[in-house]
């Protein structure tokens, strides 16, 4: 086995009380451009997948244990595009 060789210690950090610390500017995502809003095609895709899980129970399959899964995850969604759809209709507006 190769002997590695032995490299000089680090020299440990120096204070450099002349050098003044800038203090840290938090970004907004605004900033760069992201409004933090999907659009309409979020809550198309939203309802678009409630229909697609409830037509998936109709279909055949072995047992009925996904049943509540399927159904549980569906008005999860429902209730998150309903809660936007309030959300949205009530918020405060600049005039």
């Amino acid at each position: 086995m190769a002997e590695r060789a032995d490299l000089p210690p680090a020299e440990p950090a120096i204070e450099q009380p002349h050098r003044q610390q800038q203090p840290h500017r938090h970004e907004q995502p605004s900033d760069w451009g992201w409004t933090g809003a999907w659009g309409k095609w979020a809550r198309i895709g939203g309802w678009v997948s409630v229909v697609i899980l409830v037509l998936v129970n109709f279909t055949w399959h072995y047992n009925d244990s996904a049943d509540p899964w399927i159904y549980g995850s569906a008005a999860v969604l429902v209730l998150i595009l309903l809660r936007d759809r309030y959300r949205r209709k009530n918020a405060w507006r600049e005039e």
